[in-house]
């Protein structure tokens, strides 16, 4: 019965977080590309491309996550309403700028969009630290990939239903919207699980590998700022939310659904089984080729093929998929605050952003050489990084004590659990029949393969049943074999709040008590 209540509270929450991002990303299309909009894009063009201040709007609200983490934690009930507002307001004074002369047009419609860009990269930040925090990465990855479909179907509704002038006080009331979503998801996965009070140290992972992630979400945030330029949403200003036929509308969402469902699964779901070196290779290769075509197609002027176009287009939300899937996996692996990570995720993505669209003119205006060597450029980086990082992994497979991952606690996971009990026994050394020097390194090396397994089965079992962070360390000390009192006191917990942590795992994974929670830990197929 608790295991049919959490699948539907999870549920209810990535329903919820659906329909949030889904408004969130449709208040910025038709801020940038409907009719509503275009005279204030058009005006703004002596100055830069609107969107340029879209990204400072971004660049801002990313930095101050970056330097003022506890700040942004301290008042993020506060933000959760006052930043909507600020956005709706934006999303107005743009819209109007050019209608008025109270004010400086160009100067207010600066102004306006600056704010929604702020109040975008905060409202998206949210949700996926909502939930890939609380009900893990899948949970997040699901609720981004169903509201790009979600996002087209309800274009083509708009298109054929509501006036120029009613989009724009729709777009005026999505992040009002999106933030009434994010109460909702929070509400349904219960305050202890927000961002707010996640540690996201949950992955035990060795410092290189930590390391290594860093340089992923920068490279991921690079990617994406490449992929924007080439895309159909790389400038403002320029109509594309209007004319769109229910054949073609048909064809990409249906397109969508299958591309993306794909992508999530293999290239970012699956791939978590594998180390952080592997792990998103797949996703950056599929997210390459399709950047490839998108430069081939702009440069041999390919005739209208609903395939190319779909592909093309897919390969923005696949993008900033894999983004948003490295900046949540290093907020639940490194020893950072989460608002930090995603703020220098931000900051990384926003600065190329702004370089890219302050060189890019024209619509799509995007040549082959461009493309293809930040591609190739962006491919050899990453590949040197993985070769530096192997040796490392290498040897942590091979039993090497210098790589034996870490605990969520920051501690090398040593503590095998045999040296505890003859500790406790205080049994003398006996040199008589103490083993030999390579008799010792190889139940060192045994103990360390152990502890690998037992920390990589414990992921597995928390990203599956979406374990807390708290209820993750839990886990790994119960898989080590601790007791009650051993788990309360390594953890500086009440002993109230360890059996509360461990009826909590029990209920998630399945089970009634601790021997069918290791069963389930150590089955062949998890």
């Amino acid at each position: 019965m608790e295991n049919v209540k959490r699948s539907t509270r999870t549920a209810l929450a990535t329903a919820c977080a659906t329909f949030g991002i889904m408004a969130t990303i449709l208040w910025c299309k038709l801020m940038g590309h409907s009719p509503g909009f275009l005279l204030s894009s058009a005006g703004l063009g002596d100055w830069a491309n609107a969107r340029v201040f879209w990204l400072v709007g971004i660049l801002i609200c990313s930095t101050l996550c970056l330097l003022t983490p506890k700040s942004m934690k301290r008042f993020d009930a506060a933000l959760q309403y006052i930043l909507p507002l600020i956005g709706a307001i934006g999303a107005m004074a743009f819209a109007l700028s050019f209608h008025q002369d109270f004010f400086d047009p160009r100067k207010l419609a600066v102004a306006g969009i600056i704010a929604s860009g702020f109040g975008y990269f905060w409202l998206i930040s949210r949700f996926v630290l909502t939930l890939a925090l609380s009900r893990g990465l899948p949970c997040m990855v699901w609720a981004f990939a169903a509201a790009f479909p979600l996002r087209q179907v309800v274009l083509a509704a708009l298109d054929a239903t509501m006036s120029h002038e009613a989009q724009v006080l729709l777009a005026m009331t999505l992040p009002v919207i999106a933030a009434l979503m994010l109460g909702a998801t929070r509400l349904i996965v219960g305050a202890e699980d927000g961002p707010s009070s996640a540690s996201g140290k949950t992955e035990p992972t060795p410092k290189s590998e930590k390391r290594y992630l860093v340089i992923v979400v920068f490279a991921m945030a690079l990617m994406l700022s490449v992929v924007r330029a080439c895309s159909i949403s790389g400038v403002w200003g320029t109509d594309h939310t209007i004319g769109l036929s229910l054949s073609s509308v048909a064809f990409n969402v249906l397109f969508q659904v299958i591309a993306l469902g794909l992508f999530c699964q293999f290239a970012i779901i699956r791939m978590t089984r594998y180390p952080m070196a592997m792990r998103f290779h797949l996703g950056i290769a599929l997210v390459m080729a399709s950047l490839v075509v998108a430069a081939l197609r702009s440069t041999l002027s390919w005739g209208p093929s609903p395939l190319i176009d779909s592909i093309v287009n897919v390969n923005d939300p696949m993008a900033l998929l894999l983004f948003w899937s490295t900046a949540a996996c290093a907020a639940r692996t490194l020893n950072l605050p989460a608002n930090r990570i995603v703020g220098g995720a931000g900051v990384a993505y926003a600065l190329p952003s702004i370089i890219w669209v302050v060189l890019i003119t024209g619509e799509n205006a995007v040549d082959s050489a461009f493309a293809l060597i930040a591609v190739y450029m962006l491919f050899l980086f990453f590949m040197i990084a993985s070769l530096q990082l192997r040796p490392t992994v290498d040897a942590h497979r091979a039993g090497d004590p210098a790589a034996a991952p870490e605990t969520s606690d920051g501690v090398n996971g040593k503590d095998g659990c045999a040296d505890e009990g003859n500790a406790e026994e205080g049994e003398p050394a006996n040199t008589a029949t103490a083993p030999s020097a390579p008799a010792r390194e190889s139940a060192l090396s045994a103990s360390e393969e152990l502890t690998r397994i037992v920390a990589a089965r414990c992921n597995e079992v928390g990203n599956r049943y979406g374990l807390s962070p708290r209820e993750r360390d839990v886990l790994q000390l119960l898989a080590q074999g601790r007791t009650s009192s051993a788990i309360q006191e390594e953890l500086t917990l009440a002993a109230s709040t360890v059996k509360t942590h461990m009826q909590h795992i029990y209920t998630k994974v399945g089970v009634s008590d601790r021997q069918q929670l290791m069963e389930r830990i150590f089955e062949k197929t998890i």
